[in-house]
């Protein structure tokens, strides 16, 4: 979402429309889905259901599993970040190329393969169960990599702040979420953020 593809919008539509069926939360889950844009969709239906309605878990699988229905196809279908493609022809030859994501891993699979984009990817990891965090730090195990060889893309705040706790530089790409001010000023699309990757290589 947002360096891949241009799929923040149409999520954030899709969570509005999924809130209204439950209008008496529909506004304050839009606050609280603002508020948390950045976090797994599971943890906002955790809170919906939960939280607000007094529900069990097995509300918030069927919140998850009609979201993922409602969402899917039309992330498949959307235009990719000016540049991305390009992006990934260049790179995936030359370094190994991974996705964190906090949409949900299966979910997360389909869209890869659907979009025609497996072959680029070492490895997908979607959110649940594989947290940012502990994704990027599997990888430097796994590519045997110290943090300052490896370089994380990302569109959110919460992107940046995964880079700081895991000590890998970030280039980040502007998707219209605010940064803080310590981090980077984020790039308009994949063309520049993979000019920007060239010079650290």
């Amino acid at each position: 979402d947002g360096v891949v593809a241009e799929s923040n919008a149409i999520k954030d539509a899709a969570f509005r429309e999924f809130f209204a069926r439950y209008p008496d939360h529909a506004e304050a889950m839009q606050a609280f889905h603002r508020e948390h844009h950045a976090r797994p969709r599971r943890f906002k239906f955790t809170h919906l259901a939960r939280d607000l309605m007094g529900e069990d878990e097995a509300a918030v699988d069927r919140m998850a599993e009609d979201f993922s229905a409602l969402v899917a196809d039309r992330v498949v279908g959307c235009p990719e970040v000016p540049g991305a493609g390009a992006f990934m022809r260049e790179f995936s030859d030359r370094l190994p190329l991974y996705v964190s994501s906090v949409t949900p891993h299966e979910e997360l699979l389909r869209i890869v393969a659907d979009r025609g984009l497996a072959p680029y990817f070492k490895e997908v990891f979607g959110d649940p169960p594989h947290a940012k965090t502990d994704t990027v730090r599997h990888i430097l195990e796994r590519e045997v990599l110290p943090a300052g060889q490896a370089v994380f893309v990302g569109d959110s705040p919460s992107d940046w702040r995964v880079a700081q706790e895991t000590e890998v530089a970030f280039i980040g790409r502007d998707s219209g979420q605010a940064f803080p001010e310590a981090a980077p000023d984020p790039l308009p699309d994949m063309h520049a953020v993979a000019a920007a990757l060239r010079s650290l290589l």
